[in-house]
């Protein structure tokens, strides 16, 4: 995907980071800053950035694997906030994660599954937060401060494993079940760093269906990344929890604005303006 300023689309690239097809949503975002797969195949487009904070609602753009985009739009107990990273839940129940900067995090869901679209906000509540430890990778547009501003998510095909990233890094988290409140119990656990090759502003994280990791950033310039890098890294075994059961494997416009997204699943990556820098992390 690409974010604010942009057309509305859902890009499939092929391994070498070509597009293979383009897919109009058929509804305009503001600020769309993640992209989350459910189980039965529909697309979810976080519509959730917000650098002003001054949104009054926040939405979540449904794309089912036919037919035209619909809207759910959210509503924040407690203000505005910025928040680039979505994921969500077999029990098909957002978590969104917000982006304060320091490695800091607000942890929002919802009670009920999502709709298909909503004319009414959908009230999301607080559901606590997330603190990265320290991390020393370097790269980000940000210097060191890129390293604690988290700017993507993903939840793996299994259910067991969610992961946020940084400019820099990507945390994993164990999740002991399918539900949204699992993802945020599981938010709360120490995470498993895995330092990310020097992209220049990375902003997507996707898991492969074999458990990999694809990571992708959008280029600062809107100009093609420079190549396609595959990187090799093991994983511990605490990243790795007891799977978990019941988990499948693997029109209107809302507003103008934002910067670049987006993750798939099955291995498919949803790319950024103008070109991508993309780096992939298998499990031995």
């Amino acid at each position: 995907m690409n974010d604010s300023g942009n057309a509305t689309v859902v890009y499939t690239l092929r391994p070498d980071c070509s597009v293979a097809s383009a897919r109009p949503v058929g509804v305009r975002g503001r600020d769309v800053e993640d992209l989350a797969r459910g189980a039965d195949g529909t697309l979810w487009l976080a519509d959730v950035g917000d650098n002003d904070r001054e949104r009054s609602t926040v939405a979540l753009i449904r794309l089912p694997t036919t037919g035209p985009g619909t809207v759910v739009r959210l509503s924040y107990p407690d203000g505005a906030h910025d928040a680039e990273a979505l994921l969500l839940a077999a029990d098909r129940r957002p978590v969104v994660v917000t982006k304060e900067g320091g490695g800091f995090g607000r942890v929002y869901t919802t009670d009920r599954p999502l709709p298909d679209e909503s004319s009414a906000p959908v009230p999301l509540r607080a559901a606590g937060e997330v603190r990265l430890p320290p991390s020393t990778t370097d790269g980000g547009p940000a210097s060191f401060l890129g390293r604690g501003l988290i700017t993507g998510g993903a939840v793996s095909d299994d259910g067991r494993t969610v992961a946020l990233r940084t400019y820099t890094d990507a945390w994993l988290f164990p999740v002991d079940g399918p539900t949204a409140d699992d993802v945020v119990a599981g938010l709360r656990a120490a995470p498993t760093q895995v330092p990310l090759p020097g992209e220049p502003q990375g902003e997507a994280v996707a898991f492969t269906a074999d458990g990999g990791l694809l990571s992708a950033g959008e280029s600062p310039s809107g100009g093609p990344a420079a190549r396609l890098r595959e990187v090799v890294v093991p994983a511990p075994a605490s990243t790795v929890p007891a799977p978990v059961e019941g988990r499948a494997p693997a029109a209107p416009d809302t507003d103008r604005r934002g910067t670049v997204v987006a993750a798939a699943v099955l291995g498919v990556l949803v790319v950024a303006s103008g070109g991508v820098l993309l780096a992939r992390r298998r499990r031995r």
